[in-house]
């Protein structure tokens, strides 16, 4: 791919570094070989470099080098914004026209793939499958990939962008894809995803059969229990029948003790109806006794519970009775209490009185010793204050020149003469305050007697109050037992009436045992004459036997019907068993076939299954890599020798060992390092070490594929990667640019660095600040 002519508009990266709406870059006129983009940071380098590729990702700012994993919209300024590469590949000229548009409410991007047909006009590209670059990024992004690939194989060979991912980090399933698009044969993982859907679609296939099998395996499992059921019911039924039989003649026999029975009875007709009368008799005598019983039994019950009542009552009352004398005597202790109290309140009064008036006297003495606090430091430094005012005016006198007639005016004792003047007042201003605080604290002396009182008419206080409390509960408890006195008339009323109660209660019982006594006699002595009367009418009564007989023959008639009833019922439900196994039957007879069928489908799958592993990334992609592995490995050897001498050699790794020996699918680097005799893990190296390293693999791989994978790129394209790079090493990476030009047969890189020796060493330049000046 070899990008012809560019043009961006309404991009940030333009409009902030070269202070314009839109920029046009013609790139077929430059000379070939090293292209170096040059100008200040945030120039706009990174935006002229991440556009210079037809696919719509800015690789510097992408995730991840697919088209999902970025958007343009950060990156635009404008309300429209366009991008217009045209390129060349394959012999062919391509364009690639973006257009962005952004009123405001909606945004709305279009993205066209344009080839030159032999007029020279622009069309739409349209691939073999029918699809046509119709302004749609699906579209565009699958007529791009058939024509350079997909994007993820041209950002790690053939661009390196900023901040992209070191290809030791690649996961090895990303590299797998990689390698697979490089070797050419990516188709392989195509066909593989077929295979597995054939192999999907036949699994349905054979889901479906098999539920049909397990339908089938679960009617066989019913054909077998309906089979055992109708086994059962045959066993059942002849069961059932042989007891109908045994039960018919059962019958029978009772049928005939019955009519013996029904003979005798006819003979003792008359004798049966008089047992028959006394027996009634008898019966109603007996019901007549435990009625009798069951009354006496309720009333002695309802007198205990009349007595127990009455017996609380007398108890309450007596209760009551018992503080007769308490209750009169507590109205005339309740005057003489109210009396007390009165007397109590009144001194109580008296003394609280006092208690007041010692307070006040105490409130006045913290008042007094407060003010001589403030009076004593008012003093002090009033002291103070005098003895610095008499140490100044002691100057005027000790001075040199005191007897001069200039002492008067000097200024200099200015302070001294003022001193002398003030000295006085303070004196006087002393006097007066030892005057106050003397009087003060004579009056704070005359009020101690007062003080030592105070204390003394607070405890009197305390007791009167206490007296008082005291006082005034023994009067509520008289009170509350002064007015239980009406109580008293009321007691003695209601314990003369309960025993009065009691005393009819006793004779009323009494009667009543005593007419239970006369009724329960009479009732036996009627019993005992039918007993009598029957003792001497011993003839046999058949009635009984006859009503046992015709209960016995009545239920021998139920159980027959009741047999013939299940008898029927099994003979249903063997009949309802027996076409049910008869259609089982025949559904079950095209079950082998149809399990030999889910058989053959299960082979076929398994064979499916195998070709889509086969030819996927652990199969003959996966063999396919082991074999480029080498080819890969000793270019990227020999440009590290060309360039940075004999110290590292690398070493890719296709297979990983697991802990029990057995090797793996996997991908890693590990370099060689001559200098130490030693191999480590490419992510362990140093910043600038890694540099380098990465650079040759990327390289390498970008050769392979110009070689081996017959997949011509002319043009190469590399954002600052020289970095971290020390001078020598600087030096080497450029030599590294142009091996890799011989080597792969590419036309030009372009690459953006900020090294002044780098760039003086390019075939041409790109200067970013010029171009923002036409």
């Amino acid at each position: 791919m070899r990008p012809l002519k560019l043009t961006l508009t309404g991009f940030h990266g333009i409009r902030d570094g070269m202070h314009r709406d839109s920029v046009t870059l013609d790139l077929s006129t430059l000379p070939g070989g090293l292209i170096a983009l040059v100008g200040p940071n945030g120039a706009g380098k990174t935006t002229i470099m991440d556009n210079l590729h037809p696919f719509p990702i800015m690789p510097s700012h992408a995730s991840k080098m697919s088209a999902d994993a970025f958007s343009y919209w950060d990156h635009l300024c404008a309300p429209r914004a366009e991008k217009d590469l045209e390129w060349e590949y394959g012999g062919k000229t391509y364009r690639s026209a973006f257009a962005f548009r952004n009123p405001g409410k909606s945004r709305k991007a279009e993205y066209y793939l344009f080839e030159k047909d032999a007029a020279g006009d622009w069309k739409p590209l349209q691939l073999a499958d029918g699809t046509l670059s119709d302004g749609k990024a699906d579209t565009y992004n699958r007529c791009l990939e058939a024509v350079l690939g997909s994007p993820e194989a041209f950002f790690t060979s053939v661009f390196s962008a900023q901040n992209r991912r070191p290809l030791a980090s690649y996961q090895p399933g990303e590299i797998k894809k990689l390698l697979a698009e490089l070797l050419g044969i990516d188709h392989l993982r195509d066909l593989s995803a077929k295979a597995g859907e054939v192999a999907k679609l036949l699994t349905r296939s054979l889901d479906t059969l098999q539920r049909d099998v397990l339908t089938l395996t679960g009617k066989r499992d019913r054909a077998t229990v309906v089979a055992r059921e109708i086994w059962q019911m045959r066993e059942s039924l002849d069961a059932e029948r042989n007891a109908r039989e045994a039960e018919t003649a059962t019958g029978s026999k009772l049928l005939q003790e019955r009519a013996t029975l029904a003979a005798k009875q006819a003979a003792n007709a008359g004798t049966e109806a008089r047992l028959r009368e006394l027996s009634q008799r008898k019966g109603e005598l007996d019901q007549r006794a435990a009625s009798l019983s069951n009354d006496a039994q309720a009333s002695a019950g309802r007198v205990m519970t009349r007595r127990r009542d009455l017996d609380r009552q007398a108890a309450g009352h007596r209760v009551v009775l018992a503080e007769a004398a308490d209750i009169e005597a507590a109205a005339g202790e309740r005057d003489i209490v109210q009396l007390a109290i009165g007397r109590r309140q009144d001194e109580n009064a008296r003394q609280r009185a006092l208690v007041e008036k010692l307070d006040a006297v105490q409130v006045e003495h913290a008042a007094l010793s407060t003010e001589l606090k403030g009076l004593e430091q008012q003093g002090v430094a009033g002291a103070k204050l005098a003895d610095s005012l008499k140490l100044q005016a002691d100057v005027i006198d000790t001075v040199p020149c005191h007897d001069d007639p200039m002492h008067a005016t000097c200024p200099l004792l200015a302070q001294a003469r003022s001193a002398k003047a003030k000295l006085g007042e303070q004196v006087v201003s002393i006097k007066a305050l030892r005057e106050s605080y003397r009087k003060k604290q004579e009056h704070m002396q005359a009020m101690q007697s007062a003080m030592s009182e105070r204390a003394t008419a607070r405890a009197a206080l305390s007791a009167l109050e206490a007296h008082l409390v005291r006082d005034q509960q023994l009067l509520q408890r008289l009170a509350a037992m002064a007015a239980k006195k009406p109580m008293l008339d009321a007691a003695r009323e209601g314990l003369a009436q309960v025993d009065r109660d009691l005393t009819a209660l006793s004779e009323e019982d009494a009667a009543r045992i005593e007419r239970h006594k006369r009724d329960i006699a009479d009732v036996q002595s009627q019993l005992e004459a039918v007993r009598r009367e029957l003792a001497t009418l011993a003839t046999e009564d058949v009635t009984g036997m006859l009503a046992t007989l015709d209960r016995q023959i009545a239920a021998s008639r139920e159980a027959v019907a009741a047999f013939s009833g299940r008898i029927e019922a099994l003979i249903r439900q063997e009949s309802m068993f027996v076409a049910e196994r008869e259609r089982l039957d025949v559904e079950l007879a095209g079950m082998p076939a149809l399990e030999a069928k889910a058989q053959a489908l299960s082979d076929q799958i398994a064979q499916w299954k195998l070709l889509a592993k086969g030819l996927g990334n652990d199969g003959v992609i996966a063999l396919s890599i082991d074999d480029a592995g080498p080819a890969i490995t000793q270019i990227v050897n020999e440009l590290l020798l060309a360039c940075y001498g004999p110290r590292f050699t690398i070493a890719i790794q296709t297979q990983t060992a697991l802990a029990s020996g057995e090797l793996r699918e996997g991908f890693s680097i590990n370099v060689i390092d001559a200098d130490t005799d030693t191999t480590k893990d490419f992510g362990v190296m140093s910043g600038g070490q890694k540099v380098w390293i990465n650079e040759c693999l990327t390289r390498g791989i970008a050769l392979y594929r110009a070689q081996d994978a017959q997949q011509p790129f002319q043009t190469l394209f590399t954002d600052e990667a020289d970095g971290p790079l020390d001078p020598d090493r600087k030096r080497a990476f450029m030599k590294m640019k142009r091996e890799v030009l011989r080597v792969g047969g590419y036309e030009r890189e372009y690459f953006i660095s900020q090294t002044p020796d780098l760039v003086d060493n390019a075939d041409g330049v790109i200067d970013v600040v010029a171009l923002s000046l036409q």
